[in-house]
């Protein structure tokens, strides 16, 4: 029994076609909707936080690691509440 040998050769300037595979690392459908998810809820949380943070002493917000242009930027998009005394 003989063995055959096969050799093959590639030229210096060979390089791989990557574009099928540059599309399977975007993100896919489900991702996409779960990231989508987070931001709504991400943004539902800070509309429901923002006007209770408004609401404390500038000490308190400092305290809780705000800094003073943190707390002017609050206090600038208005969102305290009003409060109407009857």
């Amino acid at each position: 029994m003989r063995a055959i040998m096969a050799t093959t050769t590639t030229p210096v300037g060979f390089t791989v076609d990557t574009s099928h595979t540059e599309a399977k690392s975007e993100k896919g459908f489900f991702s996409r909707l779960l990231d989508s998810i987070i931001a709504a809820r991400m943004a539902r949380a800070q509309r429901e936080i923002q006007p209770y943070l408004a609401r404390m002493s500038d000490d308190r917000l400092r305290d809780l690691g705000f800094s003073g242009e943190a707390v002017e930027k609050l206090r600038e998009k208005h969102y305290a509440q009003a409060m109407y005394w009857s």
